[in-house]
């Protein structure tokens, strides 16, 4: 059933050549056209080409995702051409300078909170599935994951663990980076020590209920971060990344027992099961999801409403996921969420997957033209970006609950309390003039890099000093 997803390929190199090429892949658009091409993709493997439930499935998912692809490059194309004219972008994108924060009390203090109260929830929990279950293989007593996961966030005591993730996945990690920025650019040796045994804590937190998915998440979160302190441009520690990444990755998978077989290496069945979660989980789940929910009603976003009051204490939400899991493996203690597509379809129907798929097209192109676009920016403002690209690039399951799971708010947050922080220092930067009768107005100039600001001059010089400056 390859042959079905040729089109969708072929659109994507167009779309490559006309927009993603000139601000590249780690973008809101960039990585959510490569996540649904994945995911088309892994499922085309997996439809049975005799179920005409499972082929249009296919080719709802494969028309949604070039539908967004239209969307997407007509948006980016008049957005460059607004007032008839091409506007660059590449360049103007570069012109923005990074103020690395130094780490005061307003970043220290919430780094501290958000600390305290991820520990207070694993003491509540009673124990790290991740520390158990590699203390199980390495002493070769192997641990039920799949029940210290569950008790871990759905146990008999409610424990709050999807606003605990916002911390232990969200805020704490991402605080502990803007310091780190700060600590391996501007400090010494000891500094750097201990920022190092301040990222170990971070990684346990995310690593520590035994779910993978958001140490990912933060991995991508992470990269675009590196990109965009670079001024988006490749460095030495976009390269260091994956070489800090993947070792931890493999020994999570390992913890969770995915263990070997016959005469496969352990290496080998670990790299497999991180194969698997790529290429044919989420794609199995998105593909049983359609299964379940084609011969039911249209909900007309009932299921949505559900899962979206599902964020509020003692409101279990939609039970969607857990119908789909039994499904497949005759339990409901579990997960298996219906793709993106599926889950629009599910609550809106077919016209309403293709209108989704264009309002996103251009939502997600506007964020992606549109963001950063003034002449400075601090650490704080780029990592709440860099989040917010993640969590909304790789959306591939389930519907906009999902999202807010994953920490778009809290991204949102840090990203607005980084704004405002420059809008701040802005403000108590402004010099203050006096107001003259008969007098030359002034104008201010922007910041200058060294100084921080640029006394006032008249207009008639200003404007003078502008013209020739354009005739340069």
């Amino acid at each position: 059933m390859m042959w079905i997803t040729i089109p969708a390929l072929l659109m994507a190199v167009v779309h490559y050549l006309v927009a993603v090429r000139h601000y590249g892949l780690l973008t809101p658009d960039g990585l959510f056209v490569c996540t649904q091409l994945l995911m088309v993709f892994g499922t085309a493997k997996l439809v049975d080409a005799s179920s005409p439930v499972d082929v249009t499935y296919l080719q709802l998912i494969t028309a949604a995702v070039m539908v967004y692809m239209v969307a997407s490059g007509v948006t980016y194309l008049a957005l460059r051409t607004q007032g008839g004219q091409p506007r660059a972008d590449r360049p103007a994108r570069r012109a923005y300078r990074v103020e690395v924060l130094r780490p005061t009390w307003r970043i220290v203090l919430p780094a501290v909170v958000a600390l305290a109260l991820v520990l207070l929830y694993f003491q509540a929990v009673g124990y790290s599935a991740f520390l158990e279950g590699l203390r199980g293989q390495l002493a070769g007593d192997p641990k039920d994951m799949a029940t210290l996961r569950l008790d871990s966030y759905a146990g008999d005591t409610y424990l709050f663990p999807g606003y605990a993730n916002q911390f232990k996945n969200v805020i704490f990690p991402g605080l502990v980076v803007v310091i780190l920025t700060w600590v391996f650019t501007r400090s010494g040796l000891r500094a750097r020590l201990a920022g190092v045994a301040l990222a170990g804590v971070a990684v346990f937190g995310l690593l520590g209920n035994g779910q993978r998915g958001a140490f990912f998440l933060f991995l991508i979160t992470l990269a675009v971060y590196v990109l965009l302190v670079n001024r988006r441009r490749m460095s030495r520690w976009a390269l260091l990344l994956p070489a800090m990444g993947i070792p931890f990755a493999l020994l999570a998978t390992y913890a969770l027992g995915r263990g070997t077989r016959g005469s496969d290496s352990q290496l080998a069945a670990v790299t497999g099961d991180l194969y698997r979660r790529f290429f044919n989980d989420n794609q199995l789940s998105g593909l049983a999801g359609f299964r379940y929910t084609h011969p039911l009603p249209v909900q007309n976003g009932a299921d949505w409403l559900q899962s979206l009051l599902g964020v509020l204490p003692g409101n279990r939400g939609s039970t969607l996921a857990n119908e789909i899991f039994a499904t497949l493996y005759v339990s409901t203690m579990g997960t298996s969420p219906p793709s993106l597509w599926g889950s629009v379809h599910y609550n809106f129907g077919t016209l309403g997957v293709l209108a989704f798929a264009a309002a996103l097209g251009f939502g997600l192109q506007m964020l992606t033209f549109q963001a950063l676009r003034r002449p400075s920016y601090n650490t704080l403002e780029l990592l709440g970006y860099a989040g917010v690209t993640a969590t909304v690039g790789t959306w591939a399951v389930a519907g906009p609950d999902a999202l807010l799971n994953l920490g778009l708010v809290a991204y949102l947050g840090l990203w607005w309390w980084g704004a405002r922080w420059n809008r701040v220092r802005a403000r108590a930067a402004a010099p203050v003039v006096e107001a003259r009768p008969r007098s030359t107005p002034v104008v201010f100039s922007p910041p200058d890099a060294r100084h921080g600001q640029v006394p006032a001059r008249p207009v008639g010089a200003a404007v003078g000093a502008s013209a020739a400056g354009t005739g340069r």
